[in-house]
């Protein structure tokens, strides 16, 4: 994985506004257009799309056919909208969670938010919080009127790291290539990360937790996306499947702002995660629990459980 992979202020056939933070093995069609201050991360494709200025979009997206709207946070292997399809539009504040899907032709309202692994087919009001597949409303937000989202921030501190993307490897880890390493790394040996894998977060984020800690014997599936901005500990013998999404952290949703909050993920020793899951902290997967494949985990799955379909957080 050696080399810069991240590329500033790329412009491609002027649809790229110059204060943009576009990361490599990013496409961005010509009939695209993208704001000053947008950040779109590693693997992302926006097609025939309109990325309005202060939109995040994070790792392996695809957005087709839509109207983003200044503001919006979408989270990573979010799919919006079909090339060809009715466009879709995302409103102002809105946020878009981990793996969640928009059909063509809908209409996200301002401030709404798309739970990780929902697929939305209607639209959704403002302020509206949806889960599931099909997605279903589950409440409307109670908000605090703070401004708003704004990581304009973060995106200064990534441009000024000299090495972003370009972590080494520990020793007695392999990795295959062909993704990005931005985290702290630890721990071994005999760790096996399959081509593409994206690994992100460190200490000196936005928590000293940050980084992905790793116990000996262990084995990340091609294209998993590891993103440890509140740290992710794996335990001893455990295998982690192709494609996989582990998230540590989330935002307050009481908030305008939408500030950004941690959320650790511990997963145990022995522990079998299948391909295409999604695990959002904070959660703690016990010593030989199983995820099935697909499955969205928010919340804990308890030693030698096995998990399938959707897994919601209890309410406190």
């Amino acid at each position: 994985m050696g080399g810069m992979l991240m590329k500033f202020d790329r412009d491609v056939q002027a649809t790229v506004s110059p204060g943009a933070l576009i990361e490599a093995e990013t496409e961005i069609s010509p009939d695209s257009t993208v704001g000053p201050g947008a950040w779109i991360r590693f693997g992302t494709a926006v097609n025939a799309s309109v990325v309005a200025g202060g939109v995040f979009i994070g790792f392996r997206c695809r957005i087709e056919a839509a109207h983003i709207v200044s503001g919006c946070q979408i989270a990573s292997l979010a799919h919006i909208g079909k090339q060809g399809g009715a466009s879709v539009r995302v409103e102002a504040g809105a946020w878009i969670g981990a793996r969640a899907v928009i059909d063509p032709g809908v209409r996200i309202g301002p401030g709404a938010v798309v739970a990780a692994g929902a697929h939305v087919t209607t639209d959704v009001p403002p302020d509206a919080i949806v889960v599931g597949r099909p997605a279903r409303h589950l409440r409307y937000r109670e908000v605090f009127e703070d401004g708003a989202p704004d990581f304009s921030a973060i995106v200064a501190r990534v441009r000024a790291r000299k090495d972003a993307n370009h972590k080494p490897v520990p020793t007695g880890w392999t990795a295959a290539g062909g993704g990005v390493l931005d985290a702290d790394l630890s721990g071994g040996p005999r760790v096996d990360l399959g081509a593409g894998v994206i690994a992100m977060g460190r200490a000196d984020g936005p928590s000293r937790r940050g980084g992905l800690r790793v116990a000996s014997d262990v084995r990340i599936g091609t294209l998993s996306v590891l993103e440890a901005s509140d740290g992710i500990s794996i335990g001893a013998g455990t295998e982690i499947g192709p494609e996989t999404l582990v998230v540590s952290s989330g935002h307050d949703l009481t908030r305008r702002s939408l500030p950004w909050r941690g959320g650790p993920v511990s997963i145990g020793e022995g522990v079998r995660i299948g391909a295409g899951a999604t695990l959002v902290g904070p959660c703690v997967l016990g010593d030989g629990a199983e995820v099935a494949p697909g499955a969205v985990v928010v919340g804990d799955v308890p030693a030698r459980h096995t998990t399938s379909g959707v897994l919601e957080r209890k309410s406190s």
